[in-house]
């Protein structure tokens, strides 16, 4: 990803040329060739899985749930704070297109490459799938809230763009390019199962998979970057930049934080915390962008908040499940008993009384 941010900076000409192909129309909706490595990047998601675990989740359901309303409802609570913290900005404009770059981050789903990230950590593979289809499945109604309520918090065109955003993205977007894609691939990858007498091949993903994903990840990030990289050469904002730079880490940082918290209250395992960790944490940047790229072209620097979450989150997925040991449990403390079975208890265990301040057994108790 960083080489292709750097060649999108000092030679955005191909990229640019790819971002004007188009694939077809339906209807009033066009279909860029963006959208279609978007949809394959989905299918091969939804090709690799194994959906015949996903039933288990339902024998426990509330990881799962929270997580995909963590993933739809916190971006938009971190939003509405971060546009408060906007207001003092010396400049609108960067102000209203930080708002509206975020808008776009906190409406996409869970990303597909949070399983990834999860299962390399020992992370539940299960709730990792469950939570990925869970809020792909619910995107044609949580991205156009998201995209709405970024256009009630910003201004002016940046608000109009995302409006009209959140229409487009409610209907054809969302089914055509991530629902029905997952959707494909997970029948595609179930036939192939019956196709081979039930034994599942599925488990870790094929080498040419793999690289065809890496092949469009790249394609994406160079051609997503070219227009917002352009102008950041030409014409560099360093304070602008450290504040898209911070704004981004807070909101990727807080929501990994969240993810983990929520976990430790629920008593999660390791398993379940680590899943339930980077997908609180890991948007679809690349449908964002997409989308900022194809629908709000006239505001270039939307797609700088976008590209800085998307490196950032994918910095933090490869060295935050290090830190993910046990979830952060409540105390649990020894039940309070009377004097005299106190008493009982300890002249049973060979101390006639209290146990001394000094003892080794004094601090642990």
């Amino acid at each position: 990803m960083v080489g292709a941010y750097v060649l999108a900076a000092v030679l955005p000409g191909p990229g640019e040329a790819v971002r004007s192909v188009t694939l077809g129309r339906i209807g009033t909706t066009a279909l860029p060739l963006q959208a279609g490595l978007l949809a394959v990047v989905v299918f091969n998601a939804g090709l690799t899985a194994r959906a015949e675990r996903l039933p288990a989740l339902l024998r426990r359901p509330g990881p799962l749930a929270l997580g995909v309303a963590i993933n739809a409802l916190l971006p938009s609570v971190l939003l509405a704070v971060a546009s408060v913290g906007a207001e003092g900005w010396h400049s609108p404009r960067e102000a209203q297109s930080l708002l509206a770059g975020l808008a776009l981050i906190g409406a996409m789903p869970v990303a597909a490459g949070a399983t990834v990230f999860s299962q390399g950590d020992e992370g539940s593979a299960t709730l990792s799938l469950g939570l990925v289809l869970g809020s792909t499945l619910l995107s044609p109604l949580t991205i156009p809230l998201g995209l709405h309520l970024g256009g009630f918090l910003t201004t002016g065109g940046y608000a109009a763009d995302l409006h009209a955003a959140a229409k487009t993205a409610g209907s054809l977007f969302a089914v055509l390019v991530v629902v029905l894609p997952c959707l494909l691939g997970l029948l595609t990858g179930r036939l192939a199962t019956v196709l081979k007498g039930g034994r599942s091949g599925r488990g870790s993903t094929p080498p040419l998979i793999r690289l065809v994903n890496l092949a469009v990840v790249v394609t994406l990030s160079y051609t997503n970057a070219c227009g917002a990289l352009r102008q950041v050469v030409r014409r560099p904002d360093p304070d602008f930049l450290l504040l898209v730079v911070a704004a981004a880490a807070l909101m990727c940082s807080v929501s990994f934080l969240c993810g983990w918290v929520i976990a430790g209250r629920l008593r999660c395992d390791r398993g379940e915390a680590v899943a339930l960790t980077y997908a609180s944490g890991m948007n679809n940047s690349s449908a964002s962008a997409v989308l900022a790229a194809t629908r709000i072209p006239d505001h270039p620097a939307v797609l700088l908040p976008i590209l800085a979450y998307s490196l950032l989150q994918k910095i933090l997925a490869g060295s935050v499940g290090r830190f993910i040991g046990s979830p952060v449990l409540p105390p649990v403390l020894p039940p309070v008993l009377p004097p005299g079975r106190e008493a009982g208890r300890d002249a049973a265990a060979g101390r006639a009384g209290p146990v001394s301040g000094s003892s080794p057994d004094a601090g642990s108790r």
